[in-house]
């Protein structure tokens, strides 16, 4: 799988690399998705993959219930007709998951495409039915010129992180996020990502806190084999969030500031970071305010139940 999604960022520029490890991590801990029933995985005569897909589901908080309908497909054929094959399989795997849930909320299939780099997949999206929803945006901050001074509210501090912040640190996030674009309720699966993410350095977050409580952090990481590959100094500043109650107070933009500082004193030329463009809070408008630049978009797309 490593090596198909590395062919398709070479051929597409996509500038990522996918490591083993990081896939390890990723299903790890997956849920309602048994990889055995729930993935169709499609090679070529010499055994080479060349397309998988998935399915699985999730609970929105107060909403739908969900059913993931994606795929990858190897670049020498993503103009095939094998995007369009894979995606309806999702589908008719995810219909048949459906009629065994009784829930009384609607259910609606979801699936997500890169809107330069997956063109065939969008068409194929489109021709299944699915209708663009929502979008996403990879952002860029291509140097370090002018940051701006950025300064917390009186009676917040940064604080080092230690391991007894973790749980504080998660539950934090977890509560900043519950009013977003299709919520779900994170799990201990969750909480087990977030302790075993392959690139987590706390050394490199800037975690605010009023008294006892998180009010604000940025988790930035560096994904230091992805920058070897690439030939680049890129810091990821990522995992942003800001606690309901202290937000449009400039907690986030002091945060973010001071993480761009450090991403620079570790050797780092360039941030990113991925976005809703569509936040509730602003925080495309904040992010574009601080220097970033969209370098790639995707798009949501769903389809009601029939």
């Amino acid at each position: 799988m490593a090596d198909m999604l590395n062919r398709w960022h070479r051929a597409t520029g996509a500038g990522e690399v996918a490591s083993v490890d990081e896939l390890d991590h990723n299903y790890a801990h997956i849920e309602n998705c048994d990889p055995k029933v729930d993935m169709v995985m499609i090679a070529d005569r010499s055994g080479r993959l060349v397309g998988y897909t998935r399915t699985e589901w999730w609970q929105v908080v107060d909403g739908e219930r969900k059913y993931a309908v994606f795929a990858k497909v190897d670049p020498d054929w993503g103009e095939s007709r094998l995007p369009f094959a894979l995606l309806s399989a999702a589908e008719r795997h995810n219909l048949g998951i459906a009629t065994t849930h009784d829930v009384a909320c609607s259910k609606v299939l979801e699936g997500w495409a890169r809107d330069d780099h997956e063109q065939a997949m969008v068409a194929a999206y489109l021709e299944l039915g699915f209708v663009p929803v929502t979008y996403e945006a990879v952002m860029v901050r291509a140097d370090f010129a002018d940051v701006p001074d950025a300064w917390l509210p009186e009676g917040v501090e940064t604080r080092a992180v230690e391991a007894s912040h973790l749980r504080s640190i998660w539950e934090a996030d977890k509560e900043a996020f519950r009013d977003h674009w299709g919520y779900a309720e994170p799990s201990e699966q969750d909480y087990l990502r977030f302790l075993e993410f392959p690139h987590r350095d706390e050394s490199l977050w800037k975690v605010a806190w009023a008294g006892d409580t998180v009010v604000g952090q940025v988790r930035s990481f560096i994904n230091q084999a992805e920058n070897a590959e690439l030939d680049q100094e890129r810091g990821w500043t990522e995992f942003i969030s800001t606690h309901r109650e202290w937000r449009g107070r400039g907690v986030a933009r002091a945060l973010i500031c001071a993480s761009l500082r450090e991403l620079e004193s570790r050797g780092m030329t360039e941030a990113a970071l991925g976005v809703h463009t569509e936040n509730p809070t602003g925080a495309f408008s904040l992010y574009e305010s601080l220097g970033y630049e969209v370098v790639e978009r995707s798009t949501t797309f769903q389809k009601p139940f029939d």
